[in-house]
């Protein structure tokens, strides 16, 4: 009987350590992991902190998959930003002024944004003065960037409809963009009436 006792005690014992070294094994193993986590956690920050490109999936006025880089974006996001910038120019009436001010702010430099919104509300006092509370709205005809001038022409029509008349009018809306830490801005903007673009073809011609 006290061999059986002595026996199992030394089972026992060769159990807990059989179960001490699993245990110390396993420590090990998630030592590793651990280390190599952090390593990677480090060689992705680092990625990150460079990287010149990213992917914007869902930004207002711009196509799906657009692709920024920190100072310069794809040519169809930039269209898309002009043309809805545009547009949202030329819907301004004295019900929506306001609203239309605060979406030009996220594309406008400073200067501009004060420029346009003294302009915006100017026309809205003088369209309740003169009570034309019409609906206004812009199709796109075409869009061109010049690369000598570092310009882009949004070309289309203005559309007028009230009571009193139904009307287009071609206009051409010039505008310097820049990108500035992925964030598109308009640093400037000049519009005429007309299709034709003062771009450097037309420069040229008026030199001559």
């Amino acid at each position: 009987m006290a061999t059986s006792k002595q026996d199992q005690a030394k089972m026992e014992l060769s159990n807990r350590q059989k179960s001490v070294q699993e245990l110390t094994s396993q420590i090990k193993v998630l030592q590793y992991a651990i280390g190599g986590f952090a390593v990677a956690t480090v060689i992705m920050s680092g990625a990150l902190f460079t990287q010149d490109k990213i992917v914007v999936l869902q930004v207002p006025g711009m196509p799906t998959d657009a692709v920024l880089e920190k100072s310069s974006m794809d040519k169809g996001a930039q269209r898309a930003i002009l043309q809805a910038v545009t547009s949202n120019l030329v819907q301004t009436n004295p019900s929506n002024a306001e609203y239309q001010k605060k979406f030009l702010q996220d594309y406008l430099a400073p200067n501009v944004y004060t420029s346009i919104s003294l302009q915006i509300d100017t026309l809205v006092k003088k369209l309740i003065d003169q009570r034309e509370l019409g609906s206004y709205y812009f199709t796109l005809k075409r869009y061109y960037y010049d690369a000598k001038l570092n310009k882009h022409f949004v070309v289309g029509d203005v559309h007028t409809v009230n009571a009193a008349k139904d009307s287009t009018q071609a206009y051409v809306y010039e505008y310097d963009l820049k990108v500035d830490n992925y964030r598109p801005v308009v640093t400037g903007i000049v519009s005429y009436k007309g299709d034709v673009i003062h771009d450097s073809i037309w420069l040229e011609n008026g030199k001559k």
